[in-house]
This record gives structure tokens, C-alpha cells and sequence, in this order.
């Protein structure tokens, strides 16, 4: 009979998800990552299989502990844009109260991993998709011509944002960003 664990995973997860958030997976030894656990590498290994399988565990922690509560500002707001505005404003408070200084764990991870890692792209084309689909629903709540190509187009814009943050812009320089996509995306169609 194996021992039984006794480490909360949670806490466990989010002290790793701050190396792997800062350093990307490559960057971030294992060595580093067990000691920010406050774990040795064998109950790392013996929890998670791999340091591949922890990464994976740390972004969708992420993905569920940070993302969500966007997410569900973006779907609870019975107004579309102002939904996407409640969105675009949890992330660019995120990005100058330093929660998000290292931009988004999951789009680095995607930037860094998607050309050789199937898992870490399915996670995140699946974290895109959802996000992509709110924002459609939040166009289509509003009446908002064209939802299927703004919700992209917003899309790239959060997305955007994320990358933005490793330059640490100024809420000010966010605010202009943001209102800046409001207005294209109420914006009529050219055709």
C-alpha cells in the first residue's frame, strides 16, 4: 500500500504555477519548481508522473483559479459590451496590479509549447474556443452585427493584452487599448 500524500495539491500547484508563470516551461528547472512546492522531486514525480504532466496540471489550475473569473464576468453580464468591457478590465487590472506581470501562463505556454506539444495546444484551443465563444454570445446579446468575426477579433485583442503585459503598461495605456476595441467593434462592417 503507497503512502497517502500530505500536501495540499492546490497550494502545491499555485507555488509551482509561479516559476513555471515567470520562467515558461523550458526555463524553469525542476529543481526550482520542487523547491517552490516546498516538495522533494519524488513526491512531485510520484503526484504527477512527469514534470510535462505538473506543467499541464499548473496551467489548467491556472486557466480555472485566474481565467474563470473573467470568463464569468464576460457571460454574467446581461449587456454584451459591457460584459467584454468587465472582460477587457479584469485582465488590464490583472496587468498593473501585477497578478498578470508576466503576462497570461496559458497563452505563454501556448506561445512557447504549440509547435511540439499536443496536450498544452488542446488545452488552450479549448480555453480559446470558450473564450472566443463568449465573446460571441456577448455580440449576439447586443444585436451586434458580425459577432462571429468581432468575437475574433476580440479574441486577438485579450490575447493581445496579455502579451502587452510584459512591458508593464500603465492603466492608462490599457484604458486607451480597451476603448479603442469597444469602439472598432461597435463599429459597422465594411463591406
Amino acid at each position: 500500500m503507497g503512502r497517502q500524500r500530505e500536501f495540499d495539491i492546490d497550494s502545491a500547484l499555485d507555488r509551482a504555477m509561479e516559476v513555471f508563470w515567470r520562467h515558461g516551461y523550458s526555463g524553469a528547472p525542476i529543481q526550482d519548481v520542487c523547491a517552490a512546492m516546498q516538495l522533494k522531486p519524488g513526491s512531485v514525480y510520484a503526484t504527477f508522473g512527469s514534470k510535462h504532466e505538473l506543467f499541464l496540471s499548473v496551467v489548467e489550475r491556472y486557466l480555472d483559479k485566474v481565467n474563470r473569473p473573467g470568463l464569468e464576468l464576460l457571460e454574467g453580464n446581461p449587456c454584451g459590451l459591457g460584459g467584454v468591457r468587465d472582460y477587457l478590465d479584469y485582465v488590464a487590472e490583472g496587468i498593473v496590479t501585477g497578478k498578470r506581470r508576466w503576462g497570461c501562463l496559458g497563452t505563454n505556454a501556448f506561445v512557447e509549447l504549440s509547435e511540439n506539444d499536443a496536450k498544452v495546444t488542446g488545452v488552450m484551443a479549448e480555453h480559446l474556443a470558450r473564450l472566443e465563444a463568449a465573446f460571441r454570445n456577448a455580440m449576439e446579446r447586443d444585436g451586434i452585427p458580425d459577432s462571429h468575426d468581432k468575437a475574433k477579433f476580440l479574441l486577438c485583442a485579450a490575447q493581445g493584452l496579455n502579451v502587452v503585459a510584459k512591458a508593464r503598461p500603465d492603466r492608462e495605456t490599457l484604458d486607451r487599448i480597451i476603448a479603442i476595441t469597444l469602439t472598432a467593434v461597435q463599429a459597422p462592417s465594411a463591406e
